[in-house]
Parts: structure tokens; sequence; C-alpha cells
């Protein structure tokens, strides 16, 4: 491809950019012409600017609130995974202790213990007498043992570990809060305006109700997720920047969000090779920049398979199994696999629970959110020249062959063993490439298909939220709306969990709503044109 040839998926999708003309062209009731807006500093009008900039901080806050919905222990195997925070950097007086058995550690009480009081019972609230001692008990559940998941995400999260385990928890839900929300508004500012949909909508429109708990947790599937997310868009700016600057820019953030992947969880590391051959696949040009560029890539895929090598996880595969099946038996199992693998692509979405997978949410979450999900993915595909069809059809038989192989290598059915969210990073990642080349901020959608969109899954997060705090706070056997009134299990803070549910449901409709507006289809209601990015 010559290097003056555009993507074919830009230029199926081309519109005339705005233009002063076009507006004076227009002009006002009286004949007069009308006056261009003056563009703000993202290249949008100074109001669609001021609720760009309301949208990082109030997904941050709405973020933060989910941080705070849900006691120690509460994400899966949190145990497991505070275990391997504690011990991350070795032996430390009072946090991690050595035993005469290397697979064993002597960890605080409140980190090994914490879940055991409610995990899998509903009906009991967070309350957990051992989450407040900072006795030391032996444990065998952590990567000291078993050595099963890559040390970077333990190792950075224990930079917050100290004698306050709940404390602790919560700075670690917050800053990896704050690392998602930062990833992504350092690619809205530093990506070309036409990449701005897949900023925009390709990291929110999946968040709920699974993205909005698991992200803001100290389980490592919240930085895989993350990577997902991020990882393809960083290399897609790195490939198309201009500017010295915006290139190693976009090339650091490309690292970070490859670290975090494949340092995170070792199947992550995978899903980022996946990423690269995506971008790979949708830039690919034989010219010199290219080729130069893609040293780059080359290098963070070394660095995923170094990754991979270093935790026995290797996904969710079990290496011990049954007696081998015979050939009929096999591909019985794999077509019984196969017809059940949706349960899994929704089961992030609210069809299975959040948390040990027992805080099941009612329908009115799953709904929405599924139905949102897959009709932007949808849409988004009524134009798909070659190289996206490629790129959506490789993740797609990803989210296929990943989860099935995994199911027959180890002989059991669909809800055992694999996980939604295992492969939750193929959704964020398939979503995301689906939205290729559209420019529109938008998505092409018309205003009240953008309402229907802020709704939903505003409805869907206000409910989740609000099911999520119901089951900690008092258990599910409580009823009415005050989550106030009665509850057993709640953090040491001046304000109850009501407030959290208040303040994070506005959060995340002002962040939607933000959205909205700055996607604003200009055309609707009363206004005169549409707004098409250059």
């Amino acid at each position: 491809m010559a290097a003056t040839e555009m993507d074919s998926a830009d230029v199926n999708d081309a519109r005339p950019a705005d233009s002063a003309a076009d507006v004076n062209a227009t002009g006002t009731s009286d004949g007069r012409p009308a006056r261009a807006p003056r563009p703000g500093l993202l290249g949008l009008s100074r109001g669609r600017t001021v609720f760009a900039a309301l949208i990082p901080v109030m997904l941050l806050v709405a973020l933060l609130s989910w941080a705070f919905a849900s006691p120690v222990g509460a994400s899966p195997d949190e145990d497991y995974h505070l275990g391997s925070i504690w011990c991350a950097q070795g032996d430390r007086a009072g946090f991690c202790e050595s035993t005469a058995d290397p697979g064993v550690k002597l960890v605080p009480a409140a980190v090994t213990k914490a879940a055991k009081c409610y995990a899998f019972n509903t009906q009991k609230s967070g309350a957990c007498p051992a989450a407040g001692t900072q006795k030391l008990e032996a444990s065998k559940r952590g990567t000291f043992n078993d050595h099963g998941y890559p040390p970077v995400f333990y190792v950075t999260m224990s930079v917050f570990v100290s004698h306050h385990t709940a404390t602790s928890v919560l700075a670690m839900r917050a800053f990896n809060a704050l690392l998602f929300v930062g990833l992504l508004t350092a690619l809205f500012l530093l990506l070309s305006p036409r990449r701005r949909p897949l900023v925009l909508w390709g990291g929110i429109i999946a968040l709920v109700p699974f993205g909005m708990f698991i992200i803001p947790s100290v389980n490592p599937s919240g930085w895989a997720a993350t990577s997902a997310v991020t990882l393809w868009l960083c290399l897609v700016g790195f490939y198309e920047a201009e500017t010295r600057g915006r290139t190693i820019a976009l090339g650091a953030l490309a690292t970070v969000a490859t670290v975090m992947g494949a340092g995170a969880r070792s199947d992550a590391a995978t899903y980022s090779v996946l990423a690269m051959i995506v971008v790979a696949l949708l830039k690919a040009e034989r010219t010199r920049s290219f080729w130069m560029r893609s040293i780059l890539t080359l290098v963070l895929a070394i660095v995923c398979v170094i990754f991979f090598l270093t935790g026995s996880q290797g996904g969710v595969i079990n290496p011990e199994t049954a007696t081998p099946l015979s050939g009929h038996q096999t591909l019985a199992l794999a077509v019984g696999n196969l017809l059940q693998l949706p349960t899994l692509w929704v089961g992030t979405l609210g069809t299975w629970g959040l948390g040990w997978l027992d805080t099941l949410m009612p329908g009115i979450v799953w709904m929405p959110s599924t139905t949102l999900v897959a009709g932007v993915a949808f849409g988004a595909l009524r134009k798909a020249p070659l190289r996206k069809a490629l790129a959506v059809g490789l993740v797609g038989m990803a989210l296929v062959a990943v989860p099935l192989y995994v199911l027959v290598h180890d002989r059991v059915m669909v809800g055992t063993g694999v996980q939604p969210r295992y492969i939750y990073p193929l959704i964020l990642l398939f979503v995301g490439v689906c939205l290729w080349g559209i420019r529109r901020l938008g998505l092409g959608l018309s205003g009240f298909q953008l309402i229907l969109i802020v709704g939903g899954l505003w409805l869907a997060n206000h409910v989740a939220l609000f099911t999520n705090l119901r089951r900690y706070v008092t258990g599910t056997l409580a009823q009415g709306l005050n989550l106030d009134a009665g509850d057993t299990w709640w953090w040491a803070l001046p304000f109850g969990p009501i407030w959290v549910w208040i303040i994070g449901s506005f959060a995340f409709f002002a962040m939607l709503a933000a959205a909205a507006v700055v996607a604003w289809p200009v055309g609707t209601f009363g206004l005169n044109r549409r707004r098409t990015l250059a």
C-alpha cells in the first residue's frame, strides 16, 4: 500500500468535514449568514469541549462508587490475589512471613479470611469479624505456592499494603480506576479526531455491570480489561501519529497497556498479541515508516511471550485431566459446548453473577446492557471493508476457539471451569474493532438513539450498583430502597451506602449524558447540521 493511500475503512466512511462555509450556507431566519462556532481545544465547539472534560471526571466518580460498593474479598478468588499482593515483595514482618514449607506463608487473617464469612451465601452481609484482625495465619493461597500469575500486577499493588487492610484495598481499587480513566483520557487527547469515537464508545459501551465491578478491584482481570480497551488503540495511534511527540507518547502508552495486560494474567498476554495482529492487519503498509514502527510491536509481542511463560496459569487450562475421551465423545463435548458458548459471551453483561458469581443481577440489568452492546456492534458493521471484516472475523474466531478449546481440554461443559471474566477482554476488543472506521462521535446514530443508549446503560448501572450494595450491606433478605436501614456491614466512613448509590448513579448518568452531548448529531431538535470529525 502506498504511503499516501488512505485506509479503506476511512474511505468508505468518509464524510465532508464541518466548515464555516457549511454553516454560512444555512444562514439565519432573517437571511443573515450564521456565525461558525469557534472550535475548542479538542476541535469541538467550546460548549462541547466543556462536556468532553466532564466525561473522565464523572467516569472516575462512577468507578469509585463501585470501589466502595463491596467489602474486602468480594472479587473472584480475592483471598488468593490478596495473599499474592501481600507477599509480592517477599518476606516483610507483619505482612508476609515464611514457614518451613515454601508453599505456605504467614499473612494477616484479614487477607485470608475476609470472604469466607459471606462468599456463596447471599443472605449474609459482608460483615466478617476476621476482616479486622492482623494476626498472621498460614495460607497456601497465593502465587508463592503455584506461581500461577505473572508478578507485575501484584508487585504494583503491594505498594499500597499497610497494617490497615481495608484502607489498603480501597487505595488499590481507586488506583486501578484512575489508571483506566487516565489511559482513556490520554488516548482521547492524543489520537486523531477520526479515532475518538473508538475511545468514547469503545471504552464505555460494554462496561455494565462486570467492567464497572472488576476494573476498580484488586483482581488482575481488571488490568486485563483495561489493556483490552486501550492497547490496540494505542498501537493504532502509534502507527498513525504524524509528530514525534505523539509517536513517543502513544508508543509509551502502548508499552504501559501491554505490561498491564500481560503482567496481570497469562491469558491476557495472548489477547495482547491478538490485538497487535489486529492492528497490523488494519494498518499494514508497504512503507519504511510502517516497518520501522513495527519494531516496537514486535518487542511488545516478545514481552507478552515472556510474561506468558512466567505464570503457570496459561489462561484457565487445567494441565491434569481425566482419561482421554474417544473421538466421538470429544466431538459430542465440543458440539454441546459450542451450543452454550453465547452464555459465556453475554455473562459479563449481567447474565452471570458478580463477586464470587453469587451476586445475581435482575433482568433489567442484562437486557439493556446486552441489547445495546449487540446493537451498537451490529450497526457499526454496516460498512465493513475487507480489512475490517478480517479483523472482526479474527477476534470473533478467538471468542469461539479460546473458550471451546479450554472446555474440551478440561472435559467440562459451559458453566464449569471457564468463567465469562476469562474472555471479557476479547469481548471488549471485539466491540472496539466493530466500531473501526466510524468517524462520527455519535456513531451515525440519531439523537433519539443516543438517548436510548444513555437511558439504557444508566438504568442497568443504577440497578446493578444497588443490587451489589444490597447484597453486601444487609444480605439479600432485606427489602426496600433505603440501604442505610439495617445495614450490618459498611466502611468506617461518615456517609452511608445510600450516598454511594446516589452519587455513583448520578455520576454515571452525567458521564453518559456528557458523552451524548459531545456526540450529539447536529440536525436534531431544530439544529441544522450533523457533526463529522475531520
